[in-house]
């Protein structure tokens, strides 16, 4: 079962790395045909601006999955000095992270599904906004994720550190 979930997290691993750079390409490439289409045809399109906002969007949080997965986002050293301090506030940490992006995740639901009932499409492209919306629920879920193993390992270390250190 442990190879199981092994093999679909390192799926996902694969999906988000390449993700961040396939979205990143895409959008350089749209915002740099822009660019020449207007310096040397005096044209531009809404329509490729509006397909690189939606790509910039993507890539944004696909970026803050992978720094979630990677743990190496900003890091708080607060209060804690001992090990058992900074163990413990890791995981006060780990779990107040978690439990925010889990109501992000109820309220980017919340919104997807909104966005499906009002049948919302985009101003110039005219494509249906859950391409977007989606967005907000999928990386949440894999931050969530990702926080939640944080969390798990957080919580084993702290339980070493508190059986090293009593006296």
């Amino acid at each position: 079962m442990k190879s199981v979930f092994s093999c679909l997290y390192a799926a996902v691993k694969f999906i988000e790395n390449n993700a961040r750079i396939v979205t990143i390409v895409a959008m350089t490439a749209i915002v740099f045909i822009q660019v020449v289409a207007r310096l040397i045809f005096k044209w531009s399109s809404p329509a490729m601006e509006e397909a690189a906002r939606f790509i910039m969007i993507w890539s944004i949080f696909i970026g803050a999955v992978v720094s979630t997965r990677e743990d190496n986002h900003i890091r708080m050293a607060g209060f804690a000095r001992t090990p058992r301090g900074i163990a413990l506030f890791n995981v006060l940490s780990k779990l107040v992270t978690f439990l925010f992006l889990c109501v992000f995740v109820k309220w980017s639901l919340d919104y997807a599904l909104y966005s499906l009932k009002k049948e919302m499409n985009s101003i110039v492209l005219g494509v249906p906004m859950i391409v977007v919306h989606a967005c907000f629920l999928v990386t949440g879920l894999l931050m969530s994720l990702h926080t939640f193993l944080h969390l798990v390992r957080q919580t084993r270390t702290a339980f070493k550190t508190f059986r090293e250190t009593t006296p």
